[in-house]
């Protein structure tokens, strides 16, 4: 009786083998068919993975590194100041059709009607930091005339000012 685990020409007893790292038993490769591993596969999901990663990566800035760049030039100003607006309030003092002020913000102004608006609205854009780019700011109350509001308006257009907007009080 034959037995197959068993090597017939030792008697019986497994033969070693001579190369380094087979086992006892025959393998693929002393058939003649080599033994390899198709690494074609492996290589094709880590490229999918690599683009997947690249394509799906966010490269935000470093918080706390912030960037600057020195002026080129010696003596102009490279950043520009910020605009605080002229705000000309309007307010009704009285019941009658003249009872009503006018009053610049943050100026020792109070001109008593349009006419003299336009003149300290020339005086304030000759100080420093106004021109006739300085926004205009009407703020008229809820209880002002409307033709007391426009004329604030005209004035500040004869004035020469380029950028003229109501406000709500």
């Amino acid at each position: 009786m034959r037995m197959p685990w068993r090597d017939q020409r030792t008697g019986g007893r497994l033969r070693k083998s001579n190369r380094l790292g087979s086992s006892p038993r025959r393998s693929a490769g002393a058939r003649g068919v080599p033994i390899t591993v198709n690494l074609a596969p492996m290589i094709d999901v880590s490229f999918l993975l690599l683009i997947f990663f690249l394509v799906t990566t966010t490269f935000d800035r470093a918080e706390g590194i912030l960037s600057s760049e020195l002026p080129r030039d010696t003596g102009a100003l490279s950043v520009a100041l910020p605009i605080s607006p002229i705000v000309v309030r309007v307010t009704q003092i009285g019941v009658g059709h003249d009872d009503y002020r006018i009053r610049i913000d943050h100026f020792d102004a109070e001109p008593a009607d349009a006419t003299e608006l336009a003149g300290h609205l020339r005086q304030i854009q000759q100080q420093p930091g106004f021109d006739e780019q300085t926004p205009v700011l009407i703020v008229p109350d809820s209880a002002v005339r409307w033709d007391h509001v426009m004329g604030c308006w005209n004035a500040a257009l004869r004035a020469g000012c380029k950028s003229v907007a109501f406000s709500q009080p």
